[in-house]
């Protein structure tokens, strides 16, 4: 007999290599490694040092609190990947991922995005809020429809990266 672990993880595997449908076709599938790799850490760090470096006001703020999200969420991902060491889906979709990192718990573009989300608002006005939040849930999405992370992969990330957020306001 399974245990609930078992079939929870189950569950978790089949909800999410039913989500591989939404990018059966070669322009979805563009589309969602496109959206998949705009969470990625060096874009974000990229991104951050422009509108810090060269930013004024809540431009350079957002850029300070975007640099200090992303590598405050980087340890903490990769500290747990570690302690978990969930495998990552199996198949040919995330070879390239692969390669860096072969855990898949938790997502650490989930646990970006939380922080993210927590950090940013504050500065952005509410079309770019809205924007944010739009853009977070589809990279999760994508990541999942590419067989890249399990459903509870995302699910676990962005609280994860939310509670890292508000930390990280508190003290700045």
């Amino acid at each position: 007999m399974k245990g609930s672990r078992e079939v929870w993880l189950e569950r978790d595997e089949a909800l999410s290599a039913g989500a591989t449908v939404l990018v059966s076709s070669p322009l979805a599938r563009g589309a969602a490694t496109l959206l998949a790799h705009s969470g990625d850490s060096l874009v974000w760090i990229l991104l951050a040092v422009v509108l810090w470096r060269l930013g004024t006001g809540r431009w350079a703020q957002a850029g300070e609190r975007i640099l200090l999200t992303t590598g405050l969420t980087l340890i903490i991902s990769t500290l747990l990947k570690t302690c978990v060491q969930r495998p990552r889906p199996t198949g040919k979709n995330g070879l390239f991922y692969l390669s860096i990192d072969q855990h898949s718990f938790p997502s650490g573009h989930a646990v970006r995005i939380g922080g993210l989300w927590v950090v940013l608002p504050g500065l952005l006005p509410l079309w770019g809020t809205a924007a944010l939040l739009l853009w977070g849930l589809s990279v999760v999405l994508s990541r999942v429809a590419l067989g890249l992370h399990y459903v509870s992969d995302v699910a676990a990330g962005l609280p994860i990266g939310a509670a890292a957020g508000l930390a990280l306001l508190m003290i700045i």
